[in-house]
């Protein structure tokens, strides 16, 4: 019971936070830079950070799949990238996009 309890709290703490790509570092580094990010807490950041390579996960998807014309378009970050859509469609006042 012992074992199978460690095994659970082991299993919980691999899946319950999250990880980073660690070569996307410096990327991250540079969009907050760049777009003059600050956040009030690490819990936050962590929050940011994850939805951030989330969305470079999409756009790089995206762009590869332009490559092969798949799209007419490409994308790129911008200062919306630590956002997820419904937190975008708010701050856009509701206005579809």
């Amino acid at each position: 019971m012992k074992t199978f309890f460690i095994l659970c709290v082991l299993f919980l703490n691999g899946h319950c936070f999250p990880t980073f790509n660690n070569q996307l570092d410096d990327s991250w580094s540079l969009f907050k830079h760049v777009f003059e990010k600050e956040y009030s807490s690490n819990e936050e950041e962590i929050n940011r950070r994850h939805i951030w390579e989330e969305n470079l996960s999409m756009i790089q998807k995206h762009n590869l799949e332009s490559d092969i014309g798949m799209h007419k378009y490409t994308l790129e970050m911008n200062q919306f990238g630590d956002m997820t859509n419904a937190e975008f469609r708010k701050q856009m006042n509701g206005f579809k996009m």
